[in-house]
């Protein structure tokens, strides 16, 4: 009798196992992350390069998800790729490319801070298989102390995506910021911060004995 009470028994356990596994549900899939890779140089004088780079960014920027919004749907909703992040927030990989492509090494910069406020990243889908990236950010120069910004400039960038996925989406980030990097030390030429030349009316970046 105590045999048939096994032989019963375990179908029984068996069948509350299966329902304990498909109770946790399937394991998630694994994330793919992508990052912008290794900016390269931009050409600048060592004496227009920053001293610093600070970089603002909003909440919803203050995160890994790959964001995108679709144009020809819901033009005012963001949404998130479910598996593919970036490996860290858009303003930390923007910050760390411009440390590479526009800080000065050593104290030979132009005495200048460069603050940037990054004010969109994201991937727009125009239809189901045409997509861009855009990055827009308002750049100001700022004296080694003080809050006062002695010139500012604001920076927009598209970049099209090769194929209307994530991974697509990556590959434009990274062009967009390298044409950023490019453009900021294109503006960067354009200045003198020198005491000499005096930007915006007598505020210049070497600081004041």
């Amino acid at each position: 009798m105590f045999q048939t009470f096994l032989r019963n028994l375990a179908p029984a356990l068996l069948s509350v196992l299966l329902a304990g596994c498909a109770a946790l549900g399937a394991p998630p899939a694994a994330q793919t992350v992508f990052d912008l890779g290794m900016p390269e140089a931009v050409t600048l004088e060592a004496g227009k390069r920053p001293v610093a780079v600070e970089l603002r960014a909003p909440s919803w920027l203050a995160t890994s998800a790959m964001q995108y919004r679709l144009l020809y749907a819901e033009p005012q909703r963001r949404l998130a790729y479910a598996e593919s992040r970036w490996v860290a927030p858009p303003a930390e990989m923007l910050a760390l490319a411009l440390d590479r492509t526009l800080l000065a090494p050593d104290s030979a910069g132009s005495g200048c801070r460069l603050r940037v406020h990054l004010d969109e990243w994201i991937q727009v889908f125009h239809d189901p298989a045409r997509s861009d990236v855009r990055i827009a950010l308002r750049a100001s120069l700022l004296p080694a102390r003080g809050e006062t910004p002695v010139t500012g400039r604001n920076f927009a960038v598209e970049a099209a995506t090769p194929t209307a996925d994530a991974a697509g989406g990556a590959t434009a980030a990274q062009h967009a910021v390298q044409r950023l990097a490019n453009e900021l030390a294109a503006w960067l030429m354009t200045l003198d911060p020198s005491d000499g030349q005096r930007l915006n009316d007598g505020f210049g970046c070497r600081p004041r004995n």
